[in-house]
C-alpha cells in the first residue's frame, strides 16, 4: 500500500481520457465535458482513433502518440479492451487508471483467461494502480477536478465520500447541490479490485482538508486492513458508514462475492463500533448525517434544548429524542425567568420551549438571544411550523442574525422548518448560513443523536480497562498439547472432556452436572458463549442466552477479539440493553466483572490457538461471581486455511527480561491499553527539560483521552515498547518508552524515545532503541528516522552508536537521525 500512489491518483497534474467521444450518450463524452467544465489546470488529452478532436481538444490516435506521460488515465472503453489498455499505459509509464466499464469478472478470452484477473496481473507487473472497475470516477473540487461521468459537479467542502455504489454517489451529489454542502473528495471505488477502502481511509485520515469521512459499503474484502485504517482515522475525525445488505438476500444482490464469502451484517455492526465509526441505517439518515457534519461541530454534552411554535412540534421532537436515548437540557432558573417575560401567556418557558403559533420573528430573535447569552446551552433545536402571518424565511433570518451576532460561546444549532413549499426558502438561507436544517423533527433529532452516538463511541475507545488478576489460571502450553493430540489423530472435534480441560487451562471451570461443585441460593442464569469464524473479519465472539438454535442478529451480540475488560463490559451492557440477555426476578444476580472475565478468557483462547475453528459453551451457568461451563464443544481446523483476527492482538512473544548495568532487572514489552495510568505517571515524572526535548515545546500534562490514545495502539501499524521495573511487582512503574509510527506502505517509520531522568547512562535507552530497530527490521520496514533538538547530544550519540547517520540541521535547531534497515 502506498499513500504516494493514492495522492497521485487524487491530485494528478495531467490526464488522458482513453475512449474519449463526441457522442453525447457515451461515458467518454461525459468525462471530457466534466473535465473541461471544471478548473483543472493540467493537460487533458483525449485518446481516440475516431475523432481529430473531442469537445474542441486535439485528440491522439493512440496512447503511444501522447506527448507526455499522463499521471492519470480514465478508461472509458468497453470492458474487453481494458487489459490491453492497461498494458499500453504501463509501458507508457502511467501509474494510475480509472476503469469505468463493469463486468470484467464475467468475461473471458478465447483461451479461457478471466479478463479481470488478466487486468490485475498486467497492472501488478507494470505498477499501475486501478480504481474500479465500474467506477463513476473521482471529483476533487478544490482542484477543479471532475474526472467522472456524473451528471453534476460537487461544491468544495470538508467532507470526503468513498462509495462502492455509483448510484449512491450521484444521488448524494444531486442532493448536496441544493443544500449547498461541499466535499473535499468524491471517490467512486466501484468494485474495488485493487484500490479499496483501506488505502482511501488511510489517505483521507491524514488529509488536512478533510474533516469527516463518509463511506457507502456493499462489502469488505480485507477485514484486517479495513479495521486497521478505520481505527487509525477515527481517532482524528468522524467516519460515518452506510452498509447495504442487512439481510442475506440483499447482500447477495449488492456483493460480487460468493454466498459463503459474505459476512454477517451483525458482524459488520460490531466491526464498525470497534473501529469507532458510526453506522447510519438508510439513505435518509445518511443525508441528515452529512448535513450535520457539514454544518455542526463536535458536541461536549448530550443534552438538547428545543424551541418551537407549538405543542405538536415540541411533543414530536421530545418523543424522537427519548426513543433514541437522548436527554432534554435543563434550563437555568434565570433563563426561565427571562423567557417568561418574552413568551405570551399559554406558552412554555421551560424545555421544550413553546413560543406559540402566533409568535413573531422578533420573539424568536429575543428567545434565541436569551439562550445564547446564558452560555449554558450546548445543543439547540429550533423548529417552526408554517405561519399565515409571516413567511418562514423571515423567521429564519431572525434566527440567523441572532446566531451570527452573538460573540460568545455558540451552541450546535439544528433547524427544522416544517412543511415543504413554505419552508424551502428558509432551508436555503440556513444552508448559506452554515446551519444544519431538516425537513422533520425526527430527522433533526436523529442527526443530533448521530453526534451523541459518535461521542459515545469515542469515549468507549478511550476507556481504560482494568487489569486481569495474575491469579487467574493461564496455561496455554497445556491447552496446545490437547489440540496437538487431536490434530495428530486427524480429529477436528475435541471430545467433551478435552473441551472442558482446555477451558480449565484458562480458568474457565466446567461441571459435569448442574449441581456438582456449583452451589447458589438462587437459580443461575443460563447463557451461551460462542466463537465462530466470519469470512470477512475472522474469529468473532457471541454472547446470548442459552438455546439450542439461535439467530445471530436476533439472539446474540457480537464482538471482535481481542477483548479486554472494558470491551467485554461494553459487550455485556449491549446484550442487556438489547434484551439478548436478561436479569430475571428470582435468579442470581449477573456479576459484571465475572462475566467480563469469562469473555476475556474466551478471547485469549482464540488469540493463542489459531487452529480453533469454533467454540461453544452452552450453557454457561452464571450466579454472582460463580461462572461455570456446563457443556462445551470445540472444533479445530485440519487444513491451513486459518482465519486471522481482524485486529492484531497483543504480541506477547515480544516480551523479554533485561538486566541493566546497575544490576536492576526490567521487563521490556509492548505497551497495553491497561498501561494508561502508568504512562501518565511516567510522563509526570519527566523533568521540564526532558519533556521539552521530547515534545519540542512546553506542553501541558496530557488529558485522559490523549494518554489513552498513546496507550491503545494498533499493533498492525505502530509499536511502543516500555521498560517496566520489577523491583516491586505490586507497584509497577515505567522506566522508559520508545515509540515508532510506520507509514501504511511500510517504507518509512519514525521513532521517539524517553527515559526517566535519573536512569540515564545505565544502558536502558540503548536496549530500548535496539529492540525497536530489531522489530522494524523484522517487519521489513525500509528505514527508521528520528529528530531531536540540538541540546539533546546524548540522544544523537546513542543513535550514532547504533548505526544511525546523524546530521545536524543548525538552521532549524534540530538533529536528524536516519538508519537504513533494508538495502
Amino acid at each position: 500500500m502506498s499513500l504516494k500512489s493514492i495522492e497521485q491518483l487524487l491530485k494528478p497534474h495531467s490526464i488522458a481520457v482513453i475512449g474519449a467521444s463526441n457522442q453525447p450518450n457515451r461515458p467518454g463524452n461525459a468525462v471530457m465535458r466534466n473535465l473541461l467544465q471544471g478548473q483543472f489546470d493540467g493537460p487533458i488529452m483525449p485518446v481516440t482513433p475516431h475523432y481529430k478532436s473531442v469537445n474542441g481538444v486535439l485528440a491522439y490516435r493512440s496512447i503511444d502518440e501522447l506527448p507526455m506521460v499522463p499521471d492519470l488515465a480514465i478508461i472509458c472503453t468497453r470492458a474487453t479492451r481494458v487489459p490491453a489498455i492497461i498494458l499500453q499505459l504501463g509501458r507508457k509509464g502511467t501509474r494510475n487508471a480509472i476503469v469505468i466499464a463493469s463486468g470484467l469478472d464475467n468475461l473471458y478470452t478465447a483461451q479461457g483467461t478471466n479478463l479481470q484477473e488478466q487486468m490485475l496481473a498486467i497492472a501488478k507487473e507494470w505498477g499501475v494502480r486501478i480504481l474500479g472497475p465500474d467506477s463513476l470516477g473521482i471529483i476533487v473540487p478544490a482542484l477543479g477536478l471532475n474526472a467522472s461521468y456524473a451528471h453534476t459537479n460537487a461544491l468544495p467542502g470538508k467532507i470526503a465520500v468513498v462509495s462502492q455504489s455509483s448510484a449512491v454517489c450521484v444521488t448524494l451529489l444531486d442532493w448536496s447541490k441544493r443544500r449547498r454542502i461541499g466535499f473535499s473528495y468524491f471517490i467512486s471505488l466501484g468494485e474495488g479490485v485493487d484500490i479499496d477502502f483501506d488505502e482511501m481511509i488511510d489517505f483521507l485520515g491524514r488529509d488536512p482538508n478533510t474533516s469527516a469521512i463518509l463511506l457507502y459499503i456493499d462489502a469488505i474484502f480485507d477485514g484486517r486492513a479495513f479495521m486497521s485504517s478505520a481505527r487509525a482515522a477515527s481517532f482524528n475525525k468522524p467516519i460515518l458508514v452506510i452498509k447495504a445488505g442487512t439481510y442475506s438476500e440483499s447482500a447477495l444482490v449488492t456483493s460480487r462475492l460468493q454466498p459463503e464469502q459474505i459476512g454477517d451484517d451483525a458482524v459488520y455492526d460490531a466491526a464498525f463500533r470497534r473501529a469507532g465509526m458510526l453506522r447510519v441505517g438508510d439513505l435518509r439518515e445518511l443525508l441528515a448525517a452529512v448535513e450535520t457534519l457539514a454544518n455542526g461541530k463536535p458536541i461536549h454534552n448530550e443534552q438538547l434544548a428545543i424551541l418551537a411554535n407549538g405543542n405538536g412540534p415540541c411533543a414530536m421532537s421530545v418523543d424522537a429524542l427519548l426513543e433514541r436515548g437522548g436527554r432534554l437540557a435543563k434550563l437555568d432558573d434565570a433563563v426561565v425567568q427571562q423567557l417568561q417575560k418574552i413568551i405570551h401567556t399559554g406558552g412554555r418557558p421551560t424545555n421544550p420551549i413553546n413560543v406559540l403559533g402566533d409568535a413573531s420573528p422578533e420573539t424568536y430573535r429575543k428567545v434565541m438571544e436569551v439562550l445564547l447569552q446564558s452560555n449554558s446551552i450546548d445543543n439547540l433545536l429550533i423548529m417552526q411550523a408554517p405561519s399565515a402571518l409571516t413567511p418562514g424565511e423571515i423567521y429564519a433570518d431572525a434566527v440567523i442574525d441572532a446566531y451570527k451576532n452573538h460573540r460568545g460561546k455558540k451552541p450546535n444549532v439544528f433547524a427544522n422548518w416544517m412543511g415543504e413549499d413554505a419552508a424551502q426558502e428558509a432551508r436555503l438561507r440556513f444552508a448559506s448560513a452554515g446551519i444544519a436544517s431538516f425537513r422533520t423533527p425526527e430527522g433533526a433529532v436523529g442527526a443530533f443523536m448521530h453526534m451523541v452516538q459518535y461521542r459515545r463511541n469515542q469515549k468507549l475507545l478511550s476507556e481504560t480497562p482494568e487489569s486481569i488478576s495474575e491469579k487467574v489460571p493461564y496455561q496455554p502450553v497445556y491447552a496446545q498439547q490437547i489440540i496437538e493430540l487431536a490434530l495428530s489423530e486427524d480429529r477436528a472435534q475435541l471430545n467433551s472432556s478435552e473441551s472442558l480441560q482446555l477451558l480449565a487451562a484458562y480458568g474457565i471451570i466446567g461441571v459435569d452436572t448442574a449441581t456438582k461443585n456449583f452451589t447458589t441460593a438462587n437459580t443461575p442464569h443460563k447463557l451461551r458463549v460462542q466463537v465462530q469464524a466470519d469470512p470477512v473479519f475472522g474469529p468473532i465472539i457471541l454472547l446470548g442466552e442459552a438455546a439450542s438454535h439461535w439467530n445471530i442478529r436476533k439472539s446474540a451480540v457480537v464482538a471482535l477479539p481481542p477483548l479486554n475488560m472494558a470491551l467485554a463490559r461494553y459487550m455485556v451492557i449491549q446484550a442487556l440493553a438489547e434484551g439478548k440477555i436478561r436479569e430475571r426476578e428470582g435468579y442470581a444476580p449477573l456479576n459484571m466483572p465475572a462475566l467480563c472475565l469469562l469473555l476475556t478468557q474466551v478471547s485469549q483462547i482464540v488469540i493463542d490457538h489459531p487452529r480453533l475453528y469454533s467454540l461453544l459453551i452452552n450453557p454457561v451457568l452464571v450466579a454472582g461471581e460463580q461462572v461455570h461451563a456446563l457443556e462445551a464443544s470445540i472444533k479445530l481446523r485440519l487444513d491451513n486455511h486459518l482465519a486471522p483476527l481482524a485486529i492484531r492482538p497483543y504480541p506477547k512473544e515480544l516480551e523479554e527480561t533485561y538486566v541493566l548495568r546497575d544490576g536492576q532487572t526490567v521487563i521490556l514489552r509492548p505497551i497495553k491499553s491497561e498501561d494508561e495510568l502508568l504512562l501518565q505517571q511516567f510522563d509526570n515524572s519527566q523533568t521540564k527539560e526532558d519533556r521539552y526535548k521530547r515534545y519540542f515545546a512546553d506542553l501541558p500534562q496530557f488529558s485522559h483521552e490523549q494518554m489513552a490514545r498513546l496507550a491503545q495502539i494498533d499493533y498492525a501499524r505502530e509499536m511502543a515498547f516500555i521498560a517496566v521495573s520489577q523491583a516491586d511487582p505490586a507497584a509497577e512503574k515505567i522506566l522508559g518508552v520508545v515509540r515508532v509510527q510506520t507509514e501504511p506502505d511500510n517504507l518509512h517509520a519514525e521513532f521517539a524515545m524517553a527515559v526517566r531522568s535519573e536512569l540515564k547512562g545505565i544502558g536502558l535507552g540503548a536496549r530500548l532503541l535496539q529492540k525497536m530497530i530489531d522489530y522494524c527490521r523484522n517487519q521489513n520496514t525500509k528505514e527508521l528516522t528520528g529528530i531531536t533538538m540540538l541540546e539533546n547530544a546524548g540522544m544523537a550519540n546513542l543513535a550514532r552508536k547504533l548505526g544511525f547517520k546523524v546530521r545536524v540541521n543548525s538552521d532549524e535547531g534540530l538533529i536528524d537521525m536516519r538508519l537504513v534497515l533494508q538495502e
